[in-house]
């Protein structure tokens, strides 16, 4: 007998793994996927202009379903930002030419609120297998300036997901981070100006702070079955 080979040991998982005839009434708690798409900075260097300069990102996403309209999501993302004043330094007192590129750490949680009763595949008024949602969370930011350091983010957007099948999901994600920190645009080959003093002063707590963006692509896929809903 031949025994199998590498290729059907994969449609074979995959089989098991998407098969949808006995559990298309489930609806599932939790969700784990990959993501990947683009980040960018805003902050001094940059106060205006979207995808700037845009960087390549990637990471992991858990997601627990309190319910049709609510959930709260967990991420790590490994994203790139960047930034220059070449061509601009005049706009900053005692400004001058500097640049800086790097890479930085960000993990989080986010609460979502889906427009519509997202996943539920029961007949019942509001339910859809498409929604956008918007999120408000909390986060660190890991990073390198003078030294590695983290600070607190707070991330906002929205997006929207789809379930392509009975247990993946497709989706798309567009975040700002808020920082609390001004040294995100610090520039290591500079010996004098740098952006996180760019006025010669000490901003409060909530001026002059470093933002960025990642605008994201996931898939994910559905565990623990909760069972499904009757209606009369």
């Amino acid at each position: 007998m031949k025994r199998p080979g590498l290729f059907d040991m994969v449609m074979f998982v995959m089989a098991i793994l998407l098969l949808p005839s006995g559990v298309k009434g489930q609806t599932y708690r939790m969700e784990f996927g990959l993501l990947g798409g683009s980040s960018f900075y805003m902050g001094d260097a940059n106060n205006e202009e979207l995808f700037y300069d845009a960087h390549s990102s990637y990471g992991l996403l858990a997601r627990y379903n309190l319910n049709g309209r609510f959930a709260l999501k967990a991420n790590t993302i490994l994203a790139g930002i960047s930034g220059t004043t070449q061509g601009n330094a005049s706009a900053f007192m005692n400004g001058a030419d500097v640049s800086f590129s790097r890479r930085i750490v960000d993990a989080g949680v986010q609460l979502e609120m889906n427009f519509y009763d997202y996943g539920v595949p029961d007949f019942q008024p509001g339910s859809s297998k498409i929604s956008p949602y918007i999120l408000l969370g909390f986060g660190i930011t890991g990073y390198e300036s003078e030294k590695k350091d983290v600070c607190a983010n707070i991330p906002l957007g929205l997006g929207i997901k789809m379930k392509i099948l009975p247990r993946v999901n497709l989706g798309c994600e567009w975040t700002f981070r808020k920082t609390f920190a001004d040294d995100l645009d610090y520039s290591a080959s500079s010996t004098g100006f740098q952006l996180q003093n760019s006025w010669s002063g000490v901003g409060s707590w909530n001026k002059n702070k470093d933002w960025y963006s990642i605008l994201m692509i996931y898939v994910s896929y559905d565990l623990y079955g909760i069972g499904s809903k009757c209606f009369k």
